[in-house]
C-alpha cells in the first residue's frame, strides 16, 4: 500500500471568512482576481498573509491540506509564467476580473500580479472544485 502525500496551500482573508471557510463554505462565485472568476490558493504562507493584511488589515489565512493524487484527479490548466502574463492582461482588456473563467476545474500558474515574489496559485473555478474544496476529504484550519 502507498502512502498517501499531503500539500498544504493558503488562502488569505478575514477572520469572519476565515470562519466560514473553515466550515466548508468556499464559494468560487465570490471571488476574483488576476485571471478571473474563482477561489483561489497560493502555495506560499507569506504571501497569504500579506494579501490578507493589504485586503483585510490581518495577517488571517486558511490552510488546505489535500491530497496531491486527488488534486492531480482534477482537470488543470497549467500557465507558465509568460502565459499567465499574456491571459492576465487579456482578462484586464475585457474587464472580466470577477467573470472570466477558463472551463478548466483549476487554473495553476504563477502570481504575475503585484510584486516580484514567485508563488504559485491554484485557481478553483467551478462547482466540481468548490464540492472538493468544501468536502470532508479536505483539511481546513486557520493558520
Amino acid at each position: 500500500m502507498t502512502a498517501l502525500t499531503y500539500s498544504a496551500t493558503y488562502h488569505g482573508t478575514s477572520d469572519e471568512i476565515a470562519q466560514e471557510i473553515v466550515q466548508g463554505n468556499v464559494d468560487i462565485s465570490v471571488g476574483g482576481g488576476e485571471l478571473g472568476q474563482g477561489f483561489y490558493l497560493g502555495d506560499r504562507l507569506h504571501v497569504a498573509k500579506a494579501w490578507a493584511m493589504q485586503k483585510f488589515g490581518t495577517e488571517t489565512v486558511v490552510e488546505f491540506s489535500m491530497a496531491d493524487k486527488n488534486f492531480l484527479e482534477f482537470e488543470i490548466e497549467a500557465l507558465n509564467r509568460l502565459q499567465a502574463i499574456e491571459r492576465r492582461g487579456f482578462i484586464k482588456s475585457l474587464s472580466a476580473q470577477r467573470s472570466f473563467t477558463f472551463g478548466k476545474d483549476i487554473v495553476w500558474s504563477p502570481i504575475v500580479g503585484g510584486p516580484d515574489v514567485y508563488c504559485d496559485q491554484h485557481k478553483w473555478e467551478n462547482r466540481k472544485g468548490q464540492d472538493y474544496l468544501n468536502g470532508d476529504i479536505v483539511l481546513r484550519r486557520v493558520r
